[in-house]
């Protein structure tokens, strides 16, 4: 039997008190946003209300909780999701939690990532899922990484991560960037072989054969999803196939965003005020062609040279972002945050999930300034409304489609 599709709740962590006139005053959300904006006062008790609505979700069933790694912006206040990640061990007894992921070319020795991963699989008592990213346009400024070679490094990282966690130590690793005379962690992962490995990426051919070759599960960093999902979707399994293995929708992640009320007209008069703050300040310099942009400058990300090719020939950039959203059918088309009634977020669902089979929605209820008691009742009413039909669905959809493949 495969399991239904898993639901997990993701939570960005965003910075709710900017100034009403953020957006024609400051250039960017990103890097460079002054941190005197800062206020000190409004934020005391910030981060337990963000745990507190982490925790929520397990009390109610999800199957995990997702955290990432971002530095110097007002869109993810999680530097360390680690520390975020030790608070949910002693906070939750179900989910699984989703550390999507650590930023390793930003780390100085891998081997330190390998520790507090098994630190923290040992404290859920065996519940962490291992998420890695190399990093993006900002991670790049903000610590001054060198974008060519990160992905070497990315990889080697990973590569010597896992082998601690499966090698009997102490061994020698003979790592063209993380030359180690001794990897001898303890202590050692409670799952075994070790927990489940995640990694993030777009459609670069090379992080897909990677993931396929190593058995890894392929997390599309995407906020908008249609066709380009499903090709993704279609080009990971074709790369599976080539490496000896077949697609299950378990292999595969996507990010979805969703506010659920009772209709969709106060679903849209609820969210409003959050989704626009996400969208205008804290998407500015990320996912908006307005402002000082700071994902993407001279190589930056690295990209290989075919592929940037590629990329140029089918990139055009004027077209509009996900930040440069003007009105909700402008967002309805987009695909990437779905409002509505349990029925309409239910429909709008699936219509994704039957194009791109995949098995993990990790899905963020909470955006921008939203208040905490409409998080909680958006996270309760899809708990409760939407996703046993998912769950239902899903469940033989994907027996019909891969039992033979499993």
């Amino acid at each position: 039997m495969i399991d239904p599709v898993q639901l997990y709740c993701w939570h960005f962590m965003s910075y709710p008190y900017l100034a009403p006139d953020f957006d024609e005053t400051q250039p960017t959300g990103w890097v460079t946003v002054p941190n005197s904006l800062w206020d000190k006062e409004r934020s005391k008790g910030l981060y337990q209300q963000y745990i507190d609505q982490l925790a929520y979700a397990d009390e109610l069933g999800f199957d995990g909780m997702v955290l990432n790694e971002h530095h110097q912006n007002i869109y993810g206040l999680m530097p360390s999701p680690n520390i975020i990640a030790a608070a949910l061990t002693q906070r939750s007894s179900h989910g699984k939690i989703v550390i999507l992921g650590n930023l390793l070319p930003l780390h100085a020795n891998p081997l330190r990532i390998a520790e507090e991963y098994a630190m923290l699989d040992n404290m859920s008592g065996g519940r962490i899922i291992a998420g890695f990213a190399p990093g993006s346009g900002p991670e790049t400024f903000n610590y001054d990484i060198d974008s060519a070679s990160s992905r070497d490094k990315f990889w080697e990282a990973v590569d010597l991560i896992q082998q601690a966690w499966t090698r009997d130590g102490p061994f020698a690793y003979e790592g063209q960037h993380f030359p180690l005379r001794y990897v001898n962690p303890w202590p050692q992962p409670e799952q075994s072989p070790h927990p489940p490995i995640w990694i993030p990426g777009a459609r670069s051919k090379d992080t897909l054969v990677q993931i396929a070759k190593n058995g890894y599960c392929y997390f599309l960093s995407s906020r908008s999803h249609g066709r380009g999902t499903a090709i993704a979707q279609e080009r990971f399994s074709r790369t599976l196939e080539e490496y000896g293995d077949r697609y299950l929708p378990k292999r595969m992640g996507i990010l979805m965003s969703t506010y659920v009320a009772e209709t969709d007209e106060r679903a849209q008069v609820e969210a409003q005020e959050g989704i626009w703050y996400f969208l205008k300040n804290c998407l500015k310099g990320h996912q908006r062609r307005v402002g000082r942009q700071l994902t993407f400058g001279p190589g930056v990300p690295y990209i290989p040279p075919g592929e940037f090719r590629t990329y140029l020939e089918n990139t055009d950039p004027t077209t509009p972002l996900l930040g440069d959203t003007q009105d909700w059918d402008d967002l309805d088309r987009s695909g990437s945050i779905i409002t509505g009634s349990p029925d309409t977020v239910y429909r709008k669902f699936m219509e994704i999930i039957e194009a791109a089979p995949v098995g993990h929605l990790l899905i963020q209820f909470h955006m921008g300034n939203m208040p905490d008691e409409l998080a909680r009742k958006s996270m309760r009413l899809f708990w409760t409304e939407v996703a046993p039909r998912l769950k239902e669905a899903t469940g033989r959809m994907f027996n019909e489609r891969f039992t033979a493949m499993a």
